[in-house]
């Protein structure tokens, strides 16, 4: 299998540099006298369209930094600065604050060519879901639209409406529907997706059962009356694997692909894993915590947040459930893990932020911490008495991680809590009610704390668009989340996430092609995003399985698989800095932390067995868990053109690289395939199948920009 492996795949190191040519000259810029005094600096007029221009400063006209840059719009600054910067197109001014006794400056300006609208929206849908697909971008509002990549991106906003009111695809749904046939529709708890078994569908997707013995095994294909006479389907998987097999499912196949990504991007910031979890084989409390993210993808932060909070399944991950109030004889006191853990990583960060996301300072320039150890012992009272419901029928296990967690008002703590700006609330009665109020209140103070929109709008941002966004992009996204509404439409409310999407995908950062040639700018992309690019831009089929697609293990293959979060901190932290040029820049580049010598050569190899051999494993290497094929990528389209090495290119560079292929790798891609022979259809396929690989290792596929 050494053939398999043998890579050089050094494309990665640099993998923030942009793959467009660039033209660059300098000039001094003019400084003049602010207002206040201050040194500043007068900016240039608005570039032409696809021109980006940048102000750098220098100590020693040696060493030159971004500190500002325009690309069709204001001059706004660049992460990690915020200086100051006047309003209005003509004559803006850069003040700086600084007390440095010498500074340069020059402005760079560079071009790049614009995309056709097929490759823009290739390059959006690579951004707002798990890959397009030719239907996909075919089909895409206003294709022919001249003006569909001006602002303010009507046809785009018109795709993500669209989105939101599709129909939702329920991971808990889809699950029961294939699972045991004794599940009846419940609709009491219709807003949970607690649906019945579909008999038209028949069963076809492990679950855990109780067969009386007082064993529990999992339960696996009947082959039922609905099942004679269907080709065999191999559906003997371990319970583990039944919910990755339902997230497959909807990453690849579900219509509603923003909403799934949306959740994906929630749910790795309030992570629930297995690592550090019990009963990791029970599909139905996976997937109903995970529906969460799904049901409320477009809605609300704060309902996301109450639910997380009463949820027994993060209660049982953060330890909270059964939590009891202080017994000093006892010498027993509160979990603190989630009076942690809803601050720190789910609401509003360590460090005190203004709204563009940048920290503030005391008076002698330190960072300000949001909260203290008093703070978490105090709020670890607030998440006292809640405990998981009664055991109940008509679930996977009786044990009760599917509703909404039971109040012990007995085992809560009622008295006061002080708050993190200093007021108070309670004391409240020993009641139900008086629980809820206690519990409600606090959420509604850390929904409502200033960080919380800087803090959910930055984690969003990199989840989707861009590594290291602008002070400017983080302000205009809190802003949509402080309003309710995007370009004026809206819930209006507080934490409207249809209106963060929006101003996620619609801002000018995301959308202008001139800023491929900011270096910062941009993202490395997921490793499983990748893997489901290849996945859905070749409509993978499988005549096993009912037509799942049952990956193996990808997060021993790459390190990221639904699920597999390592801890509560998922998979990568949103300030992880790769020492080299990235650190040496104070950029961050999170998906770096589970980049390296092994999983960068592993991804690649990964996308070979798809496009090679398909979901299969072969001794231990490979995506599958058969020694044969349980997925393969329909390549007839590509095939078909593949003698024409220009046609195909075009093909594999809208579905893959969106428009931007290099000119150098799209010779050297076009050496490659145009030395192998073409005269039979198994050797056309060859031909696509190296193609592809070779597309596997470009920066333009690994790197969003």
């Amino acid at each position: 299998m050494s053939h398999r492996s043998k890579l050089l795949f050094s494309v990665l190191c640099c993998a923030l540099l942009s793959g467009f040519n660039t033209t660059a000259t300098a000039d001094s810029s003019l400084g003049t006298t602010t207002s206040n005094g201050l040194f500043g600096v007068i900016l240039p007029e608005a570039a032409s369209t696809n021109q980006l221009q940048t102000l750098e400063w220098s100590t020693n006209l040696v060493d030159w930094e971004p500190v500002a840059r325009e690309y069709g719009f204001d001059w706004a600054n660049t992460f990690p600065h915020a200086l100051p910067i006047s309003t209005g197109s003509v004559n803006q001014v850069l003040t700086d604050p600084t007390d440095e006794p010498t500074r340069y400056y020059r402005t760079v300006s560079s071009t790049t060519h614009s995309l056709n609208n097929s490759n823009a929206v290739s390059r959006f849908l690579q951004q707002a879901t798990f890959g397009p697909s030719f239907s996909m971008i075919t089909n895409f509002p206003g294709l022919g639209n001249p003006d569909l990549n001006n602002p303010p991106y009507t046809n785009y906003l018109e795709w993500i409406d669209a989105q939101i009111a599709s129909p939702t695809r329920s991971h808990r749904a889809f699950w029961r529907e294939r699972s045991n046939p004794a599940f009846t529709n419940n609709p009491a708890n219709a807003h949970l997706y607690e649906v019945g078994h579909n008999s038209a569908i028949g069963q076809q997707l492990t679950y855990y059962w109780n067969d009386g013995s007082g064993s529990s095994p999992y339960k696996a294909d009947t082959n039922d009356a609905i099942n004679v006479g269907r080709k065999y389907n191999d559906v003997l998987f371990d319970n583990e694997n039944t919910k990755k097999i339902v997230w497959y499912q909807m990453a690849i196949t579900a219509d509603d692909q923003l909403r799934q990504r949306m959740a994906w991007a929630l749910s790795q910031i309030m992570v629930v894993g297995e690592n550090g979890s019990n009963q990791t084989g029970y599909s139905e409390r996976w997937l109903t915590y995970y529906d969460i993210f799904v049901r409320h993808a477009f809605g609300n932060f704060r309902d996301i947040l109450g639910e997380v909070t009463y949820s027994p399944h993060m209660g049982r991950y953060l330890t909270f459930d059964s939590n009891k109030k202080a017994d000093p004889g006892a010498g027993t006191f509160p979990d603190e893990n989630y009076a942690r853990e809803i601050m720190q990583l789910f609401t509003i960060g360590l460090w005190e932020l203004n709204q563009d996301g940048t920290p503030k300072l005391d008076a002698g320039g330190n960072l300000i911490p949001t909260y203290d150890n008093d703070n978490i012992t105090e709020f670890a009272k607030i998440f006292t008495g809640l405990k998981r419901q009664a055991k109940r029928d008509n679930t996977e296990n009786a044990d009760n991680y599917i509703d909404p967690s039971a109040i012990r008002a007995d085992w809560h703590d009622l008295t006061a809590k002080t708050l993190l700006d200093g007021s108070t609330q309670g004391p409240f009665p020993e009641t139900e009610a008086g629980v809820r109020a206690d519990i409600d209140g606090l959420l509604d103070h850390l929904h409502n704390h200033p960080n919380t929109p800087p803090f959910i709008a930055r984690n969003l941002i990199q989840r989707f668009t861009v590594s290291n966004p602008s002070p400017q992009y983080i302000f205009d996204v809190a802003q949509a989340f402080i309003d309710g509404s995007y370009a004026g439409a809206g819930s209006g409310m507080r934490g409207d996430l249809g209106a963060v999407i929006k101003a996620i995908l619609l801002h000018p950062e995301a959308r202008e092609t001139a800023l491929a040639n900011d270096t910062a700018h941009g993202k490395l992309r997921e490793p499983l995003v990748r893997l489901m690019n290849f996945a859905r831009a070749f409509e993978i089929t499988s005549s096993q399985t009912y037509g799942f697609f049952p990956f193996h293990k990808l997060e021993e293959v790459f390190a990221q698989s639904p699920y597999d979060y390592p801890s509560v901190f998922s998979f990568y932290l949103p300030d992880y800095q790769p020492i080299g040029e990235i650190l040496d820049r104070n950029l961050h580049a999170p998906e770096f932390q589970i980049h390296n010598d092994v999983t960068a050569l592993s991804l690649p190899n990964a996308i070979w067995w798809l496009v090679y051999e398909g979901i299969e494993q072969d001794g231990t290497t490979g995506i599958g868990q058969r020694w044969y094929s349980q997925g393969n990528l329909d390549l007839t389209v590509e095939t078909a053109m593949a003698a024409d090495s220009v046609a195909l290119l075009d093909h594999l560079d809208l579905l893959l690289t969106a428009g931007r292929l290099s000119p150098v790798n799209r010779a050297t891609i076009a050496t490659v395939i145009d030395a192998m022979p073409d005269g039979t259809e198994a050797e056309r396929k060859a031909r696509v199948q190296r193609a592809l690989w070779l597309f596997a290792l470009l920066p333009e596929f690994n790197v969003l920009y």
